[in-house]
């Protein structure tokens, strides 16, 4: 233990120790039950360690603390008496330890209200969920808990020196001038915990699998010189304009690496090389500032695997060193990769924008255990603008403080920039934010309005898709039911054409998308009908594109697929309506629909600027991710709801409320960037039906899992009036498959999918 806790002696008569529920030397010096380590080792431990990983934002006297307390109350008699019992199945009622070192640590830091109750949140939750300090209707646990009568253990008197706690709290939560100090407050939070449980679970996985902990090393030498071999040749075998295009872009990107921490942006063209520009800039950034890793984030899971596959290729690495967290990896060593995707240690991390949002506005350990390896690091946000409108101030702020108080470096990459440094609670881009000047791309297409009064009826879509058909022709559409109810429309012809949509499984639409490729590079014709699900991530070129009115953003998104290396002269991407379209559920694109039009109608059909002007200003009162009776920001920053639920509250008439007012766990149970109400439904196509078989006949725990995640390739997420609609249909398979939703086999179609 270091110094700054000195321990004088504990209480000698144990009698009397068990009489106050005490604890003695021996029980201090007791194992830990399934692991050889004495209580005073693993809290000794974990102190060191959680330190460790504060030092990166400057808290390492507070974790310290927060290490060392956090198992204080299993060297009770009363907790030492039932881990025994429990260890031998006896029924026994849960003996609480955590509250001890809470309450210790609440009631020694009282005189710091903010770092006492700190304290006490973090030390309470290790083992469940950050509490509440003031629930959304007013309630109080967490302090109700703290300043009980229940007693506590105080074996011997602690000497800390709180007012550097309170020194080093105060310094961080006045790092930045412009930040929402309350919203601040409930981040460090967060980051505190991330800090305390990960060094509890580490010591303890250390231990029992005789490892000693060895934080990464990154050789940001070696990676520099394999990427800059692998553009050399890339540069070499391309001449095309848009070849240029990248070159420049790569070239200014490592330049930009020299810059300060900051947070920034990647503004190209589509197809303009950002996922070797940005890697470019964060080799070199991470060399400059010594950081510890670079972290990916990513929205479509098509893109992940294909930009991992890119990277470790680029760079010659391994899975260790690349890790892919995200539903679709299938790792070899299930124990190895849940240990790392837990802590997000390795040197270059690829993850989805729902598993990254989902984590930092969690409240639970296994969640956040990873916050604070986000500290020291690169932070690559890949299409930025599919942040969904819902989130963008708790993104903007949360990105403030990752940047500000975690010391890292955020850049933003896409092809039309949102501009979130213009909303109410605004993105602090730095000074020159731009890694790299406008660059006007090559003209490989125009937006042509063939929009109609009235809308096309599915026939008329069917005369102008194949009016306007060329060799390789690409239809999007808003909604799956418009996409099969096209290709339908275009059988009755005998126009052959690819069906892609989500009423298809992973595999099925990997399979789909792999003939597609095929088919263009051996010159054959391809039309292809799909949903937005085709507009990012996927590097295939079409002669014409046809795009459902959207948001002019998506409708850039598609228009990416048009002509994307430039090789030919500009092709045309039309922009078409159809005849009473419902998008009541999709209510994000009927606002971007409607702002497109307006665009077309003043003759500004590709001012993507004024396009988000228009947007952010008819939506900027859904930005705080709004919930019944307030929103999401504000039970994570003033918490003006639970404020006033207090003062109503008879039972608190006159009694002081915390000094912290967040409701971080009300908060997270609320947040989900994916709207909840979905569920998962297994259909029959490929190996799926072997799977199946296989996950019923199996009794190995550990098999079943891996089955599960390989099943996930053969399902399809659905509303609940969709799967509603299915069970009436008696689509659902009545065999038992142990809590799994299967569709039965003749509800699955080869060639469209889930027939909904």
């Amino acid at each position: 233990m270091n110094e700054q806790i000195n321990f004088s002696p504990l209480v000698e008569d144990e009698k009397e120790a068990f009489k106050q529920k005490l604890f003695t030397t021996e029980l201090w010096d007791t194992a830990l039950a399934r692991r050889n380590q004495l209580l005073k080792v693993h809290s000794t431990n974990v102190s060191k360690l959680a330190r460790e990983f504060a030092g990166k934002f400057g808290m390492e006297a507070l974790l310290d603390v927060a290490g060392y307390l956090h198992d204080y109350g299993k060297a009770t008699l009363e907790w030492q008496e039932y881990f025994k019992k429990k260890l031998l199945h006896e029924d026994v009622a849960i003996v609480p330890h955590s509250i001890h070192g809470a309450k210790y640590g609440f009631a020694k830091a009282n005189s710091y209200h903010y770092i006492a109750e700190l304290l006490g949140n973090v030390i309470m939750s290790h083992h469940g969920m950050l509490y509440d300090s003031i629930s959304p209707d007013g309630e109080t646990l967490l302090n109700d808990i703290l300043t009980s009568n229940t007693a506590f253990i105080v074996p011997r008197e602690c000497s800390i020196d709180f007012s550097m706690l309170n020194d080093e709290f105060m310094k961080i939560i006045n790092a930045d001038k412009n930040a929402d100090k309350p919203f601040y407050l409930s981040m460090l939070i967060k980051l505190i915990y991330s800090c305390l449980i990960d060094a509890d679970r580490l010591d303890a996985y250390l231990v029992e699998s005789g490892n000693v902990f060895s934080p990464a090393s990154p050789n940001w030498d070696y990676l520099i010189s394999k990427l800059e071999v692998k553009l050399s040749k890339l540069q070499a075998k391309e001449q095309s304009k848009i070849s240029v295009l990248r070159k420049t872009v790569s070239e200014n990107c490592k330049k930009a690496g020299l810059r300060d921490i900051g947070i920034y942006k990647l503004e190209v063209a589509t197809g303009g090389g950002k996922t070797f520009a940005s890697l470019r800039f964060a080799l070199e950034h991470a060399k400059h500032h010594k950081l510890d890793r670079i972290i990916y984030v990513i929205p479509y899971l098509s893109i992940i695997s294909q930009s991992a596959k890119e990277i470790r290729t680029a760079l010659n690495l391994d899975e260790d060193t690349v890790l892919e967290h995200h539903s679709d990896f299938l790792p070899d060593d299930e124990q190895y990769y849940k240990l790392h995707t837990n802590r997000w240690d390795a040197t270059i991390i690829l993850t989805t924008q729902v598993q990254f949002l989902e984590s930092i506005f969690s409240a639970k350990g296994s969640e956040l255990r990873k916050f604070h390896s986000m500290a020291n690091s690169v932070l690559i946000f890949d299409e930025a603008q599919s942040i969904p409108i819902k989130c963008i101030h708790l993104f903007n702020s949360a990105m403030n403080f990752i940047n500000k108080v975690c010391k890292s470096t955020i850049l933003l990459c896409t092809a039309t920039q949102p501009p979130y440094e213009e909303a109410l609670r605004r993105l602090n881009f730095s000074d020159n934010p731009s890694l790299t000047d406008y660059i006007e791309p090559p003209k490989r297409y125009e937006i042509k309005n063939e929009l109609r009064a009235c809308g096309y009826t599915y026939p008329e879509l069917a005369d102008f898709v194949t009016k306007k058909l060329q060799k390789a022709t690409l239809v999007i559409l808003n909604t799956r039911k418009a996409v099969r109810l096209l290709y339908q429309e275009l059988s009755k012809r005998n126009i052959s054409a690819i069906h892609l949509s989500n009423s298809m499984c992973p595999a099925h639409l990997h399979d789909k998308i792999e003939e597609i490729i095929k088919c263009l590079e051996e010159g054959k014709p391809v039309l292809c009908i799909s949903s937005q699900l085709i507009e990012a991530g996927v590097d295939i070129s079409f002669d014409c594109v046809i795009r459902d009115l959207a948001g002019l953003d998506s409708i850039y998104q598609a228009a990416g697929r048009c002509n994307r290396h430039g090789k030919s002269d500009s092709k045309n991407v039309y922009v078409i309506n159809i005849k009473d379209e419902d998008l009541s559920k999709l209510p994000d694109i009927r606002a971007g629909a409607n702002i497109t039009r307006r665009l077309f109608d003043e003759k500004r059909n590709d001012d993507i600027n004024l396009y988000y002007k228009y947007y952010f200003y008819s939506q900027k009162n859904e930005m705080d991710y709004n919930i019944d009776g307030g929103s999401i920001y504000d039970l994570l920053s003033g918490n003006e709801q639970g404020q006033r639920a207090y003062q109503k509250r008879k039972d608190k008439q006159g009694i002081e409320p915390p000094k912290i007012r967040s409701a971080i766990r009300s908060a997270a149970d609320e947040f989900f960037v994916i709207d909840k109400g979905h569920t998962e439904v297994v259909v029959h196509y490929g190996k799926s039906t072997e799977l199946l078989e296989s996950y019923n006949t199996t009794k190995d725990i550990v098999e079943k899992r891996k089955i599960l995640k390989q099943l996930g390739r053969y399902s399809i997420s659905l509303y609940s009036y969709q799967l509603d609609k299915l069970k009436k249909n008696h689509a659902i398979d009545d065999e038992s498959y142990k809590g799994l939703t299967i569709i039965k086999n003749s509800f699955y179609d080869e060639i469209i999918g889930l027939n909904i």
